[in-house]
């Protein structure tokens, strides 16, 4: 009973990670990083350690899920929302243990990957029931998920997965713009829209690792929305405390790419390689041409903001959170910017007029650099 994050992950991960952390945290070091992946690692070591348990028969783990069940058996009908947080997969575990079979939205990427393993951790503790996965991506799944609202099943939904039937890039041009500490994201409102016009009521679960390394089970409030309600304010107070609980316990939240995949400056309105107006740009265009043909020894190309090259060719301009294609440009190349004030003549001298002329002029374009004497 596992989860999956987005597909796309870069080779390397730290500028993503430390850039990740900074959604939540604007004024995060690579030392708090550092310190963040060993906590994190500390809570893989002990979620190794419970599924061996459980798969060699040690039920431990089980029973404070079931006690808090039986405490909140309504969650058996309605929609119950999420996070990929701890052990999150003890959600759907103790519907099972109560003889509901719950339907789970999923992306289908992650039914691929869950669907079989799932199957064999829930025969082996005997429960006579299963889960039905719904791939967001299955224009089938809507109908499927209306009827069995109906049915009074359980419907499973994990609020950070945020993904819908055209994916990442449907979040990000059409989502609702959803402000972090650090960073504006994309949200769905999806989940609202279906519960304001079926009046089903709308959970709000999350199970956590606590201090002794058991499960800990929270409720936030329930939400039965009316037709008239607004699904953009529901969707907000259901996001409000979904990042309260990542805030409350980070080295716990597993789904860390959905800051990178939802955030609004990757979204097609923000991808643009030029800010400048046309006529703007054909001037400064002329201005730096004749600066690389008459003046190169003279004229010296500054970096003004924080650029680097990150993995799966992005140029990331840090001091405004603009990014853009690297276009072949590699993070080596930026270092005689980062460390000095070179000429035009000794760029070219470096790396040939030509990318001088293409690299040196975007990055001017793009309002990361400018020419000075």
């Amino acid at each position: 009973m596992g989860g999956s994050g987005p597909d796309r992950r870069p080779g390397a991960a730290t500028p993503w990670e430390l850039w990740n952390l900074h959604a939540l945290w604007p004024e995060a070091t690579a030392t708090d990083l550092e310190d963040f992946r060993r906590r994190r690692a500390a809570v893989l070591a002990r979620e190794r350690e419970a599924l061996a348990g459980l798969w060699s028969g040690d039920k431990g783990i089980l029973s404070p899920g079931h006690a808090f069940l039986s405490r909140n058996p309504d969650l058996c009908r309605g929609l119950v929302t999420t996070l990929h947080q701890g052990p999150y997969a003890l959600v759907l575990e103790i519907l099972l243990a109560a003889g509901a079979s719950p339907l789970v939205l999923v992306s289908e990427a992650a039914r691929r990957i869950n669907e079989e393993r799932t199957g064999r951790l829930v025969a082996h503790l005997g429960y006579g029931t299963a889960i039905d996965w719904l791939p967001v991506e299955d224009r089938r799944s809507l109908p499927r998920l209306v009827r069995g609202l109906r049915d009074g099943r359980p419907v499973v939904a994990y609020l950070d997965g945020n993904l819908g039937a055209d994916g990442y890039a449907g979040t990000r041009d059409r989502g609702l713009l959803y402000q972090l500490p650090g960073r504006a994201i994309h949200v769905l409102t999806g989940l609202a829209r279906l519960a304001t016009r079926a009046g089903a009521p709308i959970h709000q679960v999350a199970v956590h690792w606590d201090e002794a390394g058991l499960p800990a089970w929270e409720r936030g409030a329930t939400r039965t929305p009316a037709r008239g309600d607004d699904p953009g304010v529901l969707t907000r107070r259901l996001y409000d405390w979904c990042f309260g609980q990542v805030l409350a316990r980070p080295e716990q939240w597993s789904f860390w790419g959905m800051l990178r995949e939802a955030a609004t400056c990757f979204s097609r309105s923000e991808l643009a390689d030029d800010p400048l107006t046309t006529g703007l740009q054909q001037d400064y265009i002329r201005a730096f041409r004749n600066c690389l043909t008459r003046t190169p020894g003279t004229a010296r190309l500054l970096l003004e903001h924080q650029v680097e090259v990150w993995p799966g060719d992005v140029l990331a301009d840090l001091s405004c959170d603009r990014f853009y294609r690297a276009a072949g440009l590699a993070d080596s190349d930026l270092e005689p910017l980062r460390t000095g004030t070179p000429t035009l003549a000794e760029l070219s001298e470096q790396h040939g007029s030509v990318w001088v002329g293409f690299h040196g002029l975007r990055l001017c374009l793009l309002g990361m650099a400018r020419l000075g004497g």
